[in-house]
């Protein structure tokens, strides 16, 4: 007599199916997962820019006096200085615009709330912008003008011929770089320290006189 065939799994076990069928999930969610985690990461480092390094080109702001014309005569007294912004990123170019200028003696603090107020003398937003390529460096003749009303305690002497040291620069402005068409800005200061200021930039104390790096900071 012939054997009686059971239909219901021909032999095979449903537990072991699902148990295949949920190692097949987690490997292939695993898998997912890695593949994301390299795209994102891909993305940072492609996305991610170099930070934009600036300095005072010989370490020192001269100054000019100039003066109206009569009647209504001002004397002016014109800070000059050079910036030198280097971009060492490959991948992306930045601009520094929006810039505001502060100069601070040795006795305040340069990352006072309220540098309009604490500066000997600002120039607000009258900074020319920064425009920087890839792996590339600019200088840029950067210029504050002041007056014994903008200027009133160090005015005088700084216009008689006077000189300072251990000054500090600082510049607010917002820092973008733009990569592959997309933009990133965020707020920028840059504080250059223990520069000299006052005196004309062919004089022989400045000859050969090593540039001041600006350290970087990002306000939130």
């Amino acid at each position: 007599m012939a054997a009686a065939v059971d239909g219901g799994d021909d032999g095979k076990n449903p537990a072991a199916f699902r148990c295949i069928d949920a190692v097949r999930y987690t490997v292939a969610l695993v898998v997912t997962v890695l593949i994301v985690s390299v795209i994102v990461n891909a993305i940072k480092f492609v996305l991610r820019s170099d930070p934009l390094h600036v300095s005072i080109v010989g370490g020192f702001v001269s100054t000019a006096n100039l003066s109206t014309s009569p009647p209504s005569r001002i004397d002016i007294l014109a800070l000059d200085f050079d910036v030198r912004a280097q971009n060492p990123s490959g991948r992306t170019r930045m601009y520094y615009v929006n810039i505001s200028a502060y100069f601070f003696d040795g006795n305040t603090s340069a990352s006072t709330l309220a540098p309009a107020y604490d500066s000997m003398v600002y120039s607000a937003r009258d900074i020319p912008s920064i425009v920087v390529p890839q792996q590339s460096a600019v200088d840029s003749y950067m210029l504050v003008m002041a007056t014994n009303k903008t200027m009133p305690d160090y005015f005088d002497s700084l216009h008689g011929g006077g000189r300072m040291s251990g000054v500090t620069l600082r510049l607010d402005g917002n820092l973008t770089t733009e990569v592959y068409g997309s933009n990133s800005t965020r707020l920028t200061t840059y504080y250059c320290e223990k520069l000299l200021l006052g005196g004309h930039k062919d004089d022989e104390a400045f000859k050969g006189t090593p540039d001041v790096f600006c350290r970087a900071e990002h306000p939130s």
